[in-house]
């Protein structure tokens, strides 16, 4: 048995104040109980400049919501899922990737998003997620104490394979 809480909360362009904002919600759900907590797609940074996103997204070793919220899962003593961050893979290229924390604040597993949300709405609105972003290339299972869990970001959902695959390998 365990609680659960999914923060709500919307992401800018600055880094810190989405740091910030993540860590008081994060807080307040381990102050109500909850031991599994779990964050939105593009918790660390939404940015729809190209130029000003790649002056803001690092790499894993240096992004600073990866170091905050190993720091917070330990602090707290809670499993924490980051939804997403972008997180720098190459020259002008990002993975949008998922990060699952245990509670001694090790990450014990990370996902890189597989399918990318390149839409066209219209002739002139479309939207090409691949334009800046890597997909990823494999289904994840962490383990948690309570349950073995798949880690799709957002637009994956709309793919059965993939949660055919998930529990093919044991998500619970």
């Amino acid at each position: 048995k365990f609680t659960a809480a999914v923060v709500q909360m919307s992401s800018g362009t600055d880094v810190t104040k989405n740091i910030v904002a993540m860590d008081q919600l994060v807080r307040d759900a381990a102050g109500q109980g909850a031991t599994y907590i779990q964050t939105p797609e593009m918790t660390g940074l939404v940015q729809q400049d190209r130029d000003a996103f790649f002056k803001s997204v690092r790499d894993e070793d240096n992004d600073l919501l990866v170091q905050a919220d190993s720091e917070l899962s330990k602090e707290l003593g809670v499993t924490l899922h980051i939804g997403s961050t972008p997180i720098l893979v190459g020259e002008r290229t990002a993975a949008n990737r998922a990060f699952l924390f245990g509670p001694d604040g090790r990450c014990r597993a990370r996902y890189d998003k597989i399918h990318m949300f390149d839409v066209d709405i219209s002739e002139t609105e479309t939207y090409r997620e691949s334009a800046g972003y890597r997909p990823g290339d494999k289904a994840v299972v962490a383990e948690t104490a309570f349950a073995k869990i798949g880690m799709p970001v957002c637009y994956d959902m709309r793919f059965p394979a993939l949660s055919q695959q998930l529990a093919e390998a044991g998500a619970q």
